[in-house]
């Protein structure tokens, strides 16, 4: 199975990530794919290694950074940790995702 995860709050950033190892743990080889899509405030956790570095460790992980995320608050793409990768809408990523049959968690 193939899993898309919104994260859109800073505030839930560390659940989220969290939440996500949860997954990981708990559905194992059932999970193909895993995509982690920060937006809106959560776009923060993407230029921090503490926050995404235990996503970007399992091969199964991909961490996506919005770019009308990192436009608006101000982020340089220079400034994101190695291996997240940008999308130029989050929400179009996620709904791209969707629409291929991936299974929408929000966090």
């Amino acid at each position: 199975m193939k899993v898309v995860v919104q994260v859109s709050e800073r505030e839930k950033i560390q659940q989220a990530v969290k939440s996500v190892i949860n997954l990981l743990n708990d559905l194992g080889d059932e999970l193909e794919e895993v995509e982690v899509v920060f937006h809106q405030s959560a776009i923060t956790a993407t230029t921090d290694e503490a926050s995404v570095k235990p996503l970007l460790q399992s091969e199964k992980v991909s961490v996506i950074a919005c770019r009308n995320s990192l436009r608006a608050q101000g982020i340089s793409e220079s400034s994101l940790v190695r291996g997240v990768k940008i999308v130029n809408s989050g929400v179009g990523e996620i709904v791209r995702k969707q629409k291929e049959g991936w299974i929408y968690l929000r966090l």
